[in-house]
């Protein structure tokens, strides 16, 4: 599958999907002005890759989960929208038993960046891992 990737700005996000280097992230800030523009590719994309695991018998164990990492400083409600329309894709994978894990980087020293994970997680109804920014 072709490599996904969107060059930040000052409002909208770094996105990097890759199956062969093994990376699907997002980071940066997100207030975009299109947030659709934005957004729909990755989510189109992921869709296709969540398929495709299925297809090609793409196999991630617990060992090697697929891992999806978003590391956003901050991002407007319109982007939420999207961000929770990519948790649910994982989510998918997890109940159809395919090991996922999402990771939500927070700057310790701003409560609602953390919350707004837990927030998240809570809605989409799945664990996220917490990482601390430095």
């Amino acid at each position: 599958m072709q490599k996904l990737y969107q060059q930040p700005s000052d409002l909208d996000p770094e996105i990097s999907f890759s199956h062969d280097e093994q990376i699907f992230r997002i980071s940066g800030t997100s207030s975009p002005e299109n947030v659709r523009a934005t957004f729909e590719p990755a989510v189109n994309w992921l869709s296709e890759y969540r398929n495709k695991i299925n297809t090609d018998k793409i196999i991630y164990t617990e060992d090697k989960p697929f891992l999806l990492q978003i590391d956003l400083e901050y991002f407007n409600s319109s982007s939420a929208i999207f961000l929770y329309d990519l948790v649910m894709i994982v989510k998918s994978m997890k109940d159809d038993d395919i090991p996922a894990i999402i990771t939500w980087s927070y700057d310790p020293a701003d409560s609602d960046s953390r919350e707004a994970g837990e927030d998240l997680s809570i809605l989409a109804e799945i664990e996220f891992e917490y990482i601390k920014r430095q």
